[in-house]
C-alpha cells in the first residue's frame, strides 16, 4: 500500500474505506498472474526407517501450497497412480506487497515496502540474489547483527499493512533460513486498530514457532483471529533477537480461515510407492509436476510394513545315516513385498530333555553336550537370493534324542525381510507313519518300530509280529500279537517251481490279457513297458520277474482286473509315483522312494493290493505338517486277489490266528 494511503487513512476512516475499496478493486482489475503456486512437502519420517532404503511404517505428507499473487485455490495429489484428490481453499489472496523481495528502494531497509523496525549500525539490511527459496526466484531479504542479546531486529510491511476488519480469521507465513542465531529468529503479527480520532495502536495478535542456530529454508506459519474491535489492517514483523544472520522469502498474509496445506497417509505396502502432486491457483495458473527427468512433485520410496509370513510346507526329514531320532526340519516361508533376506539363517529347538526352553546343544549330534539356551544355530539352507520372495528354509541335522514323538519337539524358525521386519515360526514335529486299511493283516518277522505315531491307528485289522516290541503301531481293533512264530515263508522258487503254462516275456512289455508272464532279468515298468489300454482292460495276472522290479510310473488297473508281481529281487518304488494298484511279493526288500536324497520330501504313496516282502523300507515323508494328519505310505487290502486269483495258483488256504 503507497505511503501517501497510508497518510490519507489517517485523517479520515470513511475516506479511507472509500480508498480502500478503489485500491482493491483497481488490484483486483488491473493485476496480472502468471506465476503458477510452489507447492512444497513435509515426509515423515524423513528418511527410510527400515533397512535397505525401506519404509516400515505408514509415510504421511504435509503438502503446503504457496502463490504469493492471486492465492491458491486447489492442491492435487494422487497415490500410486490412484484417483486424483483435490482440497479446495479460498480467501487465499496474498496481501503483502513485495512478497519475495524482488523490488529493492525507497525504505529504510532498502528494501521495497519494507522497512526497518531498528536501525543501527550493527544492523545491515538487504536484498540477496543468491539466496532463495526454490519456486520463488530471485531474491530474499537479509539481515545480518551483531547486536547484544535480548535485542530484536527485524524488517516490517507497517506502511504497507494488509487492510482486515476486526474478528477475521486469518493466516501469516514466511520461508526463513538462519546462520549462526544465537538466539532465537520468528515473526510477529500486529493488528492496526483505530479509533474515531484517528489514532492508531498496533496490538500484537500472536507470533511463529522459533528457530535458532544454522537452518536451511524452513516455512513458519501462523493462524490468527483479530480478536479486537476497530481493526484496519495488519502487518508482520520479520526478524531475531541477538547475533546471526537471517534470510526471509516468500511471505503471505490472506484471510483464509485455514493455511493452504493437506495432509495424508500412504499406508499401502510396495516396491514401487509413488506420491504426485500439484497446486492451481485462482488465475488457473496450474503448477507442473513430473515423475521422469527432471523429477518435479513426485516422490518414489518403498514401504513394507508386514514381517515375512505365509509359512507353509514344513515338516521333517529322517537322516538317510545315524539314528531314526536325527532330523532335518524344513519350511517355507513367504514376504511378497520386499522379499526374504539372507539374515533368515538361523533356528533354535526344544526336546523333551529340555522342556520349553529353545535353545540348542552344543553338539547338534549329542544330547549328551551342554544346553545352551537362547541359543541360534546356523541353518542348512540352499542358498536362496536375498530379496526372494518364497524360500525354502532348513535346518542341520538335529539329533532330536529319542524317538518318542509323543512329546512335542519343537523347532524356532526366524524370518528377517529386506525391509528388517521379522517374524518367528515354532513347529512341532511329527515324523512320517503308514496306515493300513481293508482290515488285512500285518505281520513283521522281527519288531515294528516305526519313526512317529499316527493321527489315529494305523490299522483296522490284525497286527503281528515275531519280535516283541510294536512301538508307534497300533490297532482300531486293538488286535496285537507279539512273539508270534513265523510261519511258512512261500518264496519266488516257490511261486515258479509251482505255476504253470507260463509265457516269457522277452520284448520289455507287460501284457493286457490273463495269464501267467515270466521275464527273466531285471524289469522297469515306466511308460514304454504299460502297452497302450493297459489300464482299462480287464484280466487277471501273475508276472514273475526273476531279478529286480523297478516301478518308475503309477500302476493302475481296472477295478476288476488282477495284476501280481512275484520278485526274487529287490522292489525299488521311484519317489514320484503316488498309485501301486498291483500286489507284490519280493524275496527282497520293497522301497518306497529309492532314488529320495537328504531333504526331499514326497506325497502319500497309495498301495492297492497284497503285500509282502524281506523287509519294508519306508523312505518317504510329507510335504509340511501333512505328517500330522496323513500318512507317508497307506496299504490297502483287497480280498480279490484270494479269489480270483485262484485258477492261476491252484491251490490256496485261509490261516486262522486266535487274540485275546
Amino acid at each position: 500500500m503507497p505511503s501517501k494511503f497510508i497518510r490519507i487513512f489517517k485523517f479520515s476512516l470513511v475516506f479511507a474505506v472509500f480508498l480502500t475499496e478503489i485500491f482493491l478493486f483497481d488490484r483486483y482489475a488491473l493485476a496480472v498472474d502468471t506465476t503458477p503456486p510452489t507447492t512444497t512437502y513435509v515426509q515423515t519420517p524423513s528418511s527410510p526407517d527400515g533397512k535397505n532404503n525401506w519404509y516400515v511404517t505408514p509415510v504421511r505428507f504435509d503438502l503446503t501450497a504457496t502463490d504469493l499473487e492471486s492465492g491458491v485455490k486447489e492442491i492435487n495429489y494422487r497415490i500410486n497412480e490412484g484417483i486424483w484428490q483435490k482440497v479446495s481453499f479460498s480467501d487465499s489472496l496474498n496481501l503483502v506487497q513485495n512478497p519475495s523481495f524482488e523490488t529493492t528502494g525507497g525504505t529504510t531497509s532498502g528494501l521495497a515496502s519494507w522497512d526497518s523496525t531498528l536501525i543501527d549500525s550493527n544492523i545491515t539490511y538487504s536484498q540477496d540474489t543468491t539466496q532463495y527459496v526454490s519456486g520463488y526466484e530471485t531474491a530474499s531479504a537479509k539481515i545480518v547483527s551483531t547486536i547484544g542479546s535480548g535485542i530484536w531486529q527485524g524488517i516490517n510491511n507497517r506502511n504497507y499493512f494488509a487492510v482486515a476488519g476486526s474478528f477475521e480469521n486469518m493466516t501469516a507465513s514466511e520461508w526463513i533460513k538462519t546462520s549462526g542465531v544465537g538466539e532465537s529468529a520468528f515473526f510477529k503479527v500486529y493488528a492496526i486498530t483505530q479509533d474515531q480520532y484517528g489514532t492508531q495502536t498496533n496490538v500484537l495478535m500472536g507470533q511463529s514457532s522459533t528457530i535458532s542456530g544454522t537452518v536451511g529454508w524452513t516455512k513458519l506459519s501462523l493462524d490468527f483471529n483479530t480478536n479486537v474491535s476497530n481493526v484496519i489492517g495488519v502487518y508482520m514483523d520479520i526478524g531475531f533477537t541477538g547475533t546471526g544472520t537471517i534470510w526471509a522469502d516468500a511471505v503471505t498474509i490472506s484471510s483464509a480461515a485455514l493455511p493452504t496445506t493437506t495432509t495424508f497417509t500412504d499406508g499401502t505396502d510396495s516396491e514401487n510407492s509413488k506420491v504426485e502432486f500439484y497446486s492451481v491457483d485462482f488465475a488457473e495458473n496450474i503448477e507442473t509436476y513430473s515423475c521422469t527427468t527432471p523429477v518435479k512433485n513426485c516422490i518414489n520410496f518403498k514401504l513394507d510394513q508386514t514381517p515375512p509370513g505365509g509359512w507353509y510346507d514344513a515338516g521333517a526329514i529322517r537322516s538317510l545315516q545315524g539314528s531314526d531320532h536325527e532330523l532335518y526340519v524344513y519350511t517355507n516361508v513367504i514376504d511378497p513385498v520386499s522379499g526374504i533376506s539372507n539374515l533368515s539363517d538361523k533356528y533354535q529347538y526344544m526336546t523333551d530333555k529340555n522342556p520349553g526352553s529353545f535353545g540348542s546343544f552344543a553338539s547338534l549330534l549329542n544330547c549328551n553336550s551342554s544346553w545352551q539356551p537362547g541359543t541360534w544355530v546356523a541353518l542348512e539352507s540352499p542358498p536362496f537370493s536375498p530379496g526372494d520372495n518364497d524360500v525354502y528354509l532348513r535346518t542341520q541335522k538335529t539329533e532330536f534324542c529319542n524317538n518318542d514323538w509323543k512329546t512335542c519337539k519343537a523347532v524356532r524358525f526366524y524370518a528377517e525381510d529386506m525391509a528388517g521386519n521379522t517374524d518367528e515360526k515354532d513347529y512341532c514335529i511329527n515324523g512320517p507313519w503308514i496306515s493300513v486299511l481293508g482290515e488285512g493283516g500285518v505281520r513283521s518277522n522281527q519288531n515294528i518300530n516305526m519313526l512317529a505315531e499316527a493321527v489315529d491307528d494305523n490299522t483296522d485289522g490284525l497286527i503281528e509280529a515275531s519280535g516283541n516290541i510294536v512301538n508307534f503301531f497300533s490297532s482300531s481293533r486293538d488286535w496285537l500279537v507279539k512273539n508270534s512264530s513265523a510261519p511258512a515263508t512261500i518264496n519266488y522258487d516257490d511261486f515258479d517251481n509251482t505255476l504253470k503254462n507260463k509265457t516269457t516275456i522277452t520284448d520289455g512289455k507287460l501284457r493286457k490279457t490273463s495269464g501267467v508272464y515270466k521275464i527273466n532279468s531285471n524289469f522297469t515298468i515306466n511308460n514304454q513297458s504299460l502297452p497302450v489300454g493297459f489300464s482299462s482292460s480287464v484280466f487277471n495276472q501273475i508276472v514273475l520277474v526273476n531279478g529286480d522290479l523297478t516301478i518308475d510310473t503309477e500302476i493302475s488297473i481296472d477295478p476288476s482286473s488282477t495284476l501280481l508281481f512275484v520278485v526274487s529281487g529287490d522292489v525299488g518304488i521311484i519317489k514320484n509315483v503316488d498309485l501301486i494298484e498291483s500286489a507284490i511279493m519280493a524275496d527282497g526288500d520293497i522301497n518306497t522312494a529309492y532314488n529320495v536324497t537328504e531333504g526331499d520330501a514326497n506325497n502319500t504313496l497309495d498301495m492297492k493290493g497284497i503285500f509282502s516282502a524281506n523287509k519294508f523300507i519306508f523312505k518317504r515323508t510329507l510335504q509340511g505338517t501333512n505328517n500330522a494328519n496323513f500318512p507317508s505310505e497307506t496299504f490297502t487290502y483287497e480280498p480279490k486277489y484270494l479269489i480270483q486269483l485262484r485258477d492261476l495258483y491252484g491251490v490256496y488256504t485261509v490261516k486262522w490266528l486266535g487274540t485275546n
